[in-house]
């Protein structure tokens, strides 16, 4: 077991502890304002959301890299990282020809990539047969049994107030959560294949490597932040507060002039899309635990009767026909209050289902939809009244007329 750093997991809590602390300060001592630590306020969401703190996708094609661990096909990110991230190996293999840094390092001499972007959609898919697995189990444990999509509804909200704050249901929760690793920005790129919990490793491989700060210089040059706990991760640096950062030269080849430009053509908020699936989705939990027929004990006039009843089945046209997007709208907006645990009353929350219903029936379903995830995807330090909710509510709605 290493003296000062985390080896594995299997440590004891308080030895975790403590040495994770040691790593961090380790790290902190490098004095590069690109050594970032993801995992801390903010910069959790990052490239997640944009700047509104709405959940966001990728939604162009990557661009593929020019060298990558194995030439493996199909690893690729958003194209002007991958510009940015080309020009910095070839300054590495400049240094090296000349001498200029250590060309027996296996990780900092000849930079490649091991991992790059990776499809949200194709990790929410899994990540929603496994929830939807574990509610179905949760049914049968429990003896439940539903009789039509109004029961299992009733039935299935205690279910998600109790857990999708720490495993979201719904797609636009998954982005911004512990579930969907910064990787699915399109933004974030590995140059090892290194176990993340072994701190020890990172020390030896990485921080005391004779490249690390040649390597964190050149990540600074080309606008790259370094994650602070994979210090193998890089992560393209988009912003221009308080200084421009060097990536947005690579951007602007291709029009992008600023983050608020990158995010509204790269990206789109992940409601804009997702309302109709999660509506199908609904339909497809209720076909997964509804039983196709249970025995049902009634007590006619002192005679106890008992008879087979078959739940109630939806076609995905009928299902439309009896549930309209109003009452789905709303079942959307009371999980996603669940998904994000904010602490305000219910009073508040009616208020502000209520505004968004409003500007559905007003407007539209999207009106709405983009009206409901400003406010509830803002930071919660304001949110302590009534009355800021309301005007929050009424500013959004006014800005659509």
């Amino acid at each position: 077991m290493a003296k000062f750093y985390v080896e594995s997991n299997d440590e004891g809590t308080r030895e975790l502890f403590e040495k994770r602390n040691y790593y961090g300060s380790r790290l902190s001592k490098t004095g590069y304002k690109n050594v970032v630590d993801f995992n801390f306020g903010e910069k959790f969401f990052y490239g997640r959301v944009d700047q509104l703190f709405i959940p966001i996708t990728f939604n162009r094609p990557v661009k593929r890299f020019k060298k990558t661990i194995a030439n493996e096909r199909g690893m690729g990110a958003v194209n002007f990282v991958v510009d940015a991230f080309n020009d910095m190996a070839q300054q590495f293999e400049r240094c090296a020809l000349y001498g200029s840094i250590d060309t027996t390092d296996p990780f900092l001499t000849n930079i490649k990539i091991h991992k790059a972007y990776q499809n949200p959609g194709n990790m929410y898919r899994e990540h929603r047969e496994q929830y939807f697995g574990a509610i179905n189990t949760i049914f049968v444990r429990n003896g439940v049994r539903v009789r039509n999509f109004d029961d299992f509804i009733d039935k299935l909200m205690p279910v998600l107030q109790r857990t999708v704050g720490r495993n979201p249901l719904t797609k636009t929760a998954y982005i911004k959560s512990k579930n969907c690793p910064i990787m699915c920005s399109g933004l974030a790129l590995e140059i090892a294949d290194i176990d993340p919990s072994d701190d020890q490793d990172k020390i030896d491989q990485f921080v005391n490597s004779k490249n690390w700060n040649f390597y964190l210089n050149a990540c600074a040059s080309y606008g790259f932040m370094v994650d602070k706990n994979i210090p193998w991760r890089i992560v393209a640096d988009i912003g221009n507060l308080p200084t421009r950062s060097p990536m947005l030269d690579y951007a602007e080849k291709y029009g992008l002039v600023n983050p608020t430009s990158i995010f509204k053509n790269y990206y789109t908020p992940v409601h804009e899309s997702h309302y109709y699936q999660f509506k199908t989705n609904l339909l497809n939990l209720y076909n997964r635990v509804k039983l196709k027929n249970f025995l049902e004990t009634d007590d006619c006039e002192g005679t106890t009767v008992t008879r087979i009843f078959r739940p109630t089945t939806y076609t995905r046209a009928s299902f439309s026909s009896e549930y309209s997007d109003s009452a789905i709208l709303k079942i959307y907006f009371n999980i996603r209050v669940f998904e994000e645990e904010i602490e305000i009353t219910d009073s508040q929350i009616n208020l502000l289902i209520d505004d968004c219903m409003e500007i559905y029936r007003n407007q539209d379903i999207y009106a709405s939809l983009d009206t409901f995830e400003r406010i509830i995807n803002l930071p919660f330090d304001k949110r302590g009244s009534l009355s800021y909710i309301k005007e929050q509510a009424d500013a959004l709605q006014d800005s659509k007329i």
